[in-house]
Protein backbone atom coordinates (compact mmCIF):
# COMPACT_ATOMS: atom_id res chain seq x y z
CA UNK A 1 0.00 0.00 0.00
CA UNK A 2 1.28 3.64 -0.99
CA UNK A 3 0.59 6.26 1.04
CA UNK A 4 0.64 10.16 -0.35
CA UNK A 5 0.93 12.34 2.15
CA UNK A 6 1.40 16.26 1.47
CA UNK A 7 -0.05 18.44 -1.11
CA UNK A 8 -0.39 17.70 -4.70
CA UNK A 9 1.04 19.50 -7.16
CA UNK A 10 -0.36 22.62 -8.64
CA UNK A 11 -0.17 24.48 -11.32
CA UNK A 12 1.01 28.27 -11.64
CA UNK A 13 -1.28 30.57 -12.64
CA UNK A 14 -0.75 32.07 -16.15
CA UNK A 15 0.01 35.52 -14.94
CA UNK A 16 -0.53 37.23 -18.34
CA UNK A 17 -4.04 37.49 -17.97
CA UNK A 18 -3.41 39.43 -15.23
CA UNK A 19 -2.74 42.25 -17.31
CA UNK A 20 -6.20 41.94 -18.49
CA UNK A 21 -7.33 43.95 -14.72
CA UNK A 22 -7.21 47.79 -14.79
CA UNK A 23 -10.31 49.07 -12.88
CA UNK A 24 -9.70 50.85 -9.26
CA UNK A 25 -6.11 51.45 -10.45
CA UNK A 26 -4.88 47.51 -10.28
CA UNK A 27 -2.08 47.91 -12.59
CA UNK A 28 -0.10 50.60 -10.10
CA UNK A 29 -1.49 48.71 -6.29
CA UNK A 30 -2.01 45.12 -7.36
CA UNK A 31 1.10 42.50 -7.74
CA UNK A 32 0.41 40.88 -11.65
CA UNK A 33 -0.28 37.55 -10.02
CA UNK A 34 -3.09 38.98 -7.73
CA UNK A 35 -4.72 40.42 -10.81
CA UNK A 36 -4.25 36.79 -12.63
CA UNK A 37 -6.22 35.09 -9.58
CA UNK A 38 -8.87 38.42 -9.63
CA UNK A 39 -8.90 37.62 -13.99
CA UNK A 40 -9.59 33.96 -13.35
CA UNK A 41 -12.04 33.77 -10.36
CA UNK A 42 -14.08 36.25 -12.88
CA UNK A 43 -13.70 33.54 -16.21
CA UNK A 44 -14.67 30.86 -13.03
CA UNK A 45 -17.62 32.44 -11.93
CA UNK A 46 -19.13 33.61 -14.91
CA UNK A 47 -19.28 29.99 -16.24
CA UNK A 48 -20.54 28.63 -12.77
CA UNK A 49 -23.48 31.59 -13.32
CA UNK A 50 -24.24 30.57 -16.95
CA UNK A 51 -24.07 26.77 -15.87
CA UNK A 52 -26.92 27.96 -13.09
CA UNK A 53 -28.92 29.94 -15.59
CA UNK A 54 -29.04 26.26 -18.00
CA UNK A 55 -29.67 24.38 -15.45
CA UNK A 56 -32.58 26.80 -13.53
CA UNK A 57 -33.66 27.05 -17.62
CA UNK A 58 -34.30 23.12 -17.40
CA UNK A 59 -35.83 23.07 -14.08
CA UNK A 60 -32.96 21.80 -12.37
CA UNK A 61 -31.25 23.43 -9.14
CA UNK A 62 -28.79 26.31 -9.39
CA UNK A 63 -25.84 24.12 -7.67
CA UNK A 64 -23.41 26.77 -7.81
CA UNK A 65 -25.25 29.56 -7.08
CA UNK A 66 -23.59 29.82 -3.04
CA UNK A 67 -20.42 31.24 -4.46
CA UNK A 68 -22.13 34.44 -5.22
CA UNK A 69 -25.82 34.46 -3.91
CA UNK A 70 -26.58 35.25 0.00
CA UNK A 71 -28.41 32.43 1.39
CA UNK A 72 -31.78 33.63 1.53
CA UNK A 73 -31.26 34.64 -2.23
CA UNK A 74 -30.72 30.68 -3.26
CA UNK A 75 -34.16 29.62 -2.79
CA UNK A 76 -36.62 30.15 -5.34
CA UNK A 77 -34.59 31.36 -8.36
CA UNK A 78 -36.17 31.93 -11.87
CA UNK A 79 -34.84 31.96 -15.24
CA UNK A 80 -35.90 35.66 -15.20
CA UNK A 81 -33.57 36.63 -12.22
CA UNK A 82 -30.55 33.97 -13.26
CA UNK A 83 -30.36 36.07 -16.29
CA UNK A 84 -29.86 39.01 -14.58
CA UNK A 85 -26.81 37.69 -12.66
CA UNK A 86 -25.24 36.05 -15.85
CA UNK A 87 -25.27 39.42 -17.34
CA UNK A 88 -23.92 41.34 -13.87
CA UNK A 89 -21.05 38.79 -13.39
CA UNK A 90 -20.43 39.39 -17.13
CA UNK A 91 -20.46 43.54 -16.77
CA UNK A 92 -18.46 43.14 -13.52
CA UNK A 93 -15.74 40.98 -15.01
CA UNK A 94 -15.66 43.52 -18.17
CA UNK A 95 -15.60 46.50 -15.86
CA UNK A 96 -12.48 45.05 -14.50
CA UNK A 97 -11.09 45.38 -17.39
CA UNK A 98 -11.94 49.25 -17.93
CA UNK A 99 -9.55 51.83 -16.33
CA UNK A 100 -12.71 54.43 -16.00
CA UNK A 101 -14.98 51.35 -14.56
CA UNK A 102 -17.11 53.24 -11.42
CA UNK A 103 -17.73 49.81 -9.84
CA UNK A 104 -21.08 48.21 -9.30
CA UNK A 105 -24.10 49.83 -10.16
CA UNK A 106 -26.88 47.61 -8.24
CA UNK A 107 -26.57 45.23 -5.95
CA UNK A 108 -26.56 42.44 -8.11
CA UNK A 109 -23.42 43.50 -9.57
CA UNK A 110 -22.08 44.29 -6.13
CA UNK A 111 -22.64 40.57 -5.14
CA UNK A 112 -20.69 39.88 -8.12
CA UNK A 113 -17.65 41.64 -7.58
CA UNK A 114 -17.73 40.24 -4.15
CA UNK A 115 -18.12 37.20 -5.31
CA UNK A 116 -14.99 37.61 -7.52
CA UNK A 117 -12.90 39.17 -4.96
CA UNK A 118 -13.67 36.57 -2.32
CA UNK A 119 -13.39 33.48 -4.98
CA UNK A 120 -9.37 35.13 -6.33
CA UNK A 121 -8.81 35.33 -2.70
CA UNK A 122 -9.79 32.16 -0.99
CA UNK A 123 -10.71 29.46 -4.07
CA UNK A 124 -7.85 30.51 -6.34
CA UNK A 125 -4.89 29.92 -3.96
CA UNK A 126 -6.45 26.62 -3.11
CA UNK A 127 -6.52 25.31 -6.77
CA UNK A 128 -3.47 27.17 -8.77
CA UNK A 129 0.27 27.69 -6.83
CA UNK A 130 -0.41 31.09 -5.18
CA UNK A 131 3.79 32.37 -4.87
CA UNK A 132 2.34 35.59 -2.66
CA UNK A 133 -0.61 34.31 -0.91
CA UNK A 134 -0.20 37.59 1.56
CA UNK A 135 0.28 40.01 -1.21
CA UNK A 136 -2.94 38.68 -2.67
CA UNK A 137 -4.95 39.29 -0.15
CA UNK A 138 -3.74 42.42 0.67
CA UNK A 139 -4.71 43.27 -3.18
CA UNK A 140 -8.41 41.69 -2.55
CA UNK A 141 -8.52 43.96 0.32
CA UNK A 142 -7.33 47.18 -1.22
CA UNK A 143 -9.36 46.85 -4.58
CA UNK A 144 -12.68 45.97 -2.07
CA UNK A 145 -11.70 49.15 -0.81
CA UNK A 146 -11.97 51.04 -3.45
CA UNK A 147 -14.45 48.82 -5.52
CA UNK A 148 -17.30 49.21 -3.29
CA UNK A 149 -19.19 52.35 -2.88
CA UNK A 150 -20.56 51.13 0.78
CA UNK A 151 -20.99 47.35 2.56
CA UNK A 152 -24.76 47.35 2.28
CA UNK A 153 -24.70 43.78 0.41
CA UNK A 154 -23.01 42.79 3.24
CA UNK A 155 -25.72 42.65 5.53
CA UNK A 156 -27.35 40.27 2.94
CA UNK A 157 -24.88 37.56 4.64
CA UNK A 158 -25.77 38.32 8.44
CA UNK A 159 -29.22 36.74 8.82
CA UNK A 160 -29.70 38.62 12.26
CA UNK A 161 -29.59 41.97 9.91
CA UNK A 162 -32.17 40.80 7.68
CA UNK A 163 -34.75 44.11 7.19
CA UNK A 164 -32.10 45.95 7.99
CA UNK A 165 -32.29 48.24 4.48
CA UNK A 166 -36.63 48.90 5.55
CA UNK A 167 -35.56 50.27 9.29
CA UNK A 168 -34.50 53.68 10.65
CA UNK A 169 -31.04 52.44 11.00
CA UNK A 170 -30.95 51.50 7.21
CA UNK A 171 -32.66 54.88 6.34
CA UNK A 172 -30.15 57.03 8.30
CA UNK A 173 -27.55 55.10 6.53
CA UNK A 174 -29.02 55.79 3.08
CA UNK A 175 -29.46 52.06 2.14
CA UNK A 176 -31.30 51.09 -0.54
CA UNK A 177 -33.38 47.79 -0.57
CA UNK A 178 -31.74 44.95 -0.58
CA UNK A 179 -34.66 42.80 -1.75
CA UNK A 180 -33.85 40.65 -3.91
CA UNK A 181 -36.31 41.57 -6.43
CA UNK A 182 -34.52 45.29 -6.41
CA UNK A 183 -31.11 43.26 -7.22
CA UNK A 184 -31.17 44.95 -10.59
CA UNK A 185 -32.08 48.31 -9.23
CA UNK A 186 -29.83 50.91 -10.15
CA UNK A 187 -28.33 53.23 -7.29
CA UNK A 188 -29.36 56.27 -7.41
CA UNK A 189 -26.19 57.74 -6.58
CA UNK A 190 -25.12 56.48 -10.30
Amino acid sequence: MLLVTGELPRDSLDLTIGNSILAFGAVASCALESRAAIAMAGEILTDRVNEDLTDVASRREAINCGAYLPPAWQIGLDEEFMAGMANAMRFVTKGLTEVGWEGPANTAEELCLKAILDHASDVIPEVWKVKDIARLKADVMDLRESGFQDIDHEFLFEPEMDGIDKSDVGAQMGMQSLSRRDAFKRFTNR
